[in-house]
C-alpha cells in the first residue's frame, strides 16, 4: 500500500492571513547576528540555511522547502543565515505573536513540539547518512534527500510516482559541495561517476533523472530519509 501523508502541522495556522515576502535567488531572508524577532513559513520555492566560521569557510546545513518553518531560536539573535535558492515566497509572523499563539492553543503547541522533534531526527539522519561515506556515496544521499523533500513538499503519497525521479538542482555546485563537505570539482566528478554507472542521467546543469533508484539507494545506504518525518504507513 502506498504511503499516506499526515495532515499539515496545525501550528502553521498562525500564518493564516500573515503578510508575505518575495525573495529572488541569492536574497537573504535571515542574516546571522540579526535580532531574532520574526518567524517564517515557506509558501513556495527553496531556501538554504548556512553558517560561516571565523575563517570564512561556510557549511550549508540544510535546504528548506514549502511548509518548512524557520526562525525560532532560544536566543535573541539568529546564529545562521538563510537565503533564497530559487524565487521564494514566505509568510512572516512576529516571534511574539507566534509564541502567544502557541501559549493559547495546546494542539498547536504539541504540533510544534512534534515538528521540533522531527527536525532533530532529520539532523541526526543527515549526519548519519553523510558521515564516513565516499564522495559518490554522499552525492547519492543528496539526490535521495532532494527526492524525498520533493515528495513531501508536493504531498505525493505514492513513492513509485515517476515524476519523483526527476530531481531539480537549482543550487550551485559550490552549494552542494558545502552541504556535502566536498570540493566543487569532486562534486562534478561524482555526478559523472553516477552517470557512468547508469544510476542517473544528467538532463542539464540543474536537472538529473534517477534511472536506477534501487541501485542509488543501495549505494547511499539510506531509504530517502523517510522514517521520522511526515510519512506514515497506511
Amino acid at each position: 500500500m502506498p504511503d499516506a501523508l499526515q495532515p499539515p502541522d496545525v501550528f502553521l495556522h498562525a500564518f493564516d492571513g500573515a503578510p508575505t515576502r518575495d525573495l529572488q535567488p541569492g536574497e537573504v531572508l535571515i542574516a546571522a547576528g540579526a535580532p531574532a524577532d520574526q518567524v517564517f513559513n515557506i509558501l513556495s520555492g527553496m531556501l538554504m540555511l548556512s553558517r560561516t566560521g571565523r575563517d570564512g569557510r561556510r557549511q550549508v546545513l540544510s535546504f528548506l522547502f514549502r511548509d518548512n518553518f524557520l526562525g525560532l531560536t532560544a536566543t535573541d539573535s539568529y546564529f545562521f543565515t538563510v537565503e533564497a535558492v530559487t524565487p521564494t515566497r514566505v509568510a512572516c509572523c512576529s516571534r511574539s505573536a507566534f509564541n502567544a499563539r502557541l501559549e493559547g492553543d495546546l494542539q498547536a503547541e504539541r504540533a510544534f513540539l512534534n515538528m521540533t522533534f522531527r527536525v532533530l531526527e532529520d539532523m541526526v539522519d543527515a549526519i548519519y547518512s553523510l558521515g564516513q561515506r565516499s564522495a559518490i556515496e554522499r552525492l547519492a544521499v543528496f539526490l535521495l534527500y532532494l527526492r524525498h523533500w520533493h515528495r513531501l513538499s508536493e504531498a505525493i503519497a505514492d513513492d513509485a510516482e515517476p515524476t519523483l525521479n526527476n530531481v531539480s538542482l537549482p543550487m550551485t555546485r559550490e552549494d552542494i559541495a558545502d552541504f556535502l563537505g566536498l570540493q566543487k570539482e569532486t562534486v562534478s566528478r561524482s555526478f559523472g561517476q553516477l552517470e557512468e554507472r547508469s544510476m542517473i542521467r544528467r538532463l542539464d546543469n540543474h536537472r538529473v533523472q534517477i534511472t536506477d533508484l534501487a541501485a542509488l539507494r543501495e549505494l547511499a545506504g539510506v531509504m530517502d530519509f523517510a522514517a521520522p518525518q511526515r510519512l506514515v504507513r497506511g
